[in-house]
C-alpha cells in the first residue's frame, strides 16, 4: 500500500500549509477503461487565527449554541423572553 508524503510550513501570512504529495485514480470516459494513477499534490492552510482541532474549544462553542438555540426555540414555543421582567 502506498502512502502520502507531506511537509509543513508557516507562510508569509503566519497560517500553517500542510502539503501532501498522494494519487488521484482517474477513470477515463467509455466502459471497461482502466483507471491510472495520476501523481498530486494537495495543500491544507490553516489560518493562524485558527485554534487546533484538539483544543476543546471548538466543543465548548459548539455546545454554548445549541443551549442558546434551544432557550431561543423554548421562548419561540412559549412566547415568553428570557430577558423580560416578570412581574
Amino acid at each position: 500500500m502506498e502512502t502520502s508524503k507531506g511537509t509543513e510550513k508557516i507562510n508569509d501570512d503566519g497560517a500553517v500549509e500542510i502539503n501532501v504529495e498522494t494519487v488521484d485514480y482517474r477513470t477515463p470516459p467509455g466502459r471497461d477503461k482502466e483507471p491510472h494513477k495520476e501523481p498530486v499534490e494537495v495543500t491544507h492552510v490553516i489560518p493562524a487565527d485558527k485554534e487546533p482541532a484538539g483544543s476543546g474549544n471548538v466543543v465548548a462553542e459548539t455546545a454554548a449554541e445549541v443551549a442558546e438555540k434551544l432557550q431561543s426555540a423554548k421562548e419561540a414555543v412559549s412566547g415568553n423572553k428570557s430577558d423580560e421582567k416578570k412581574d
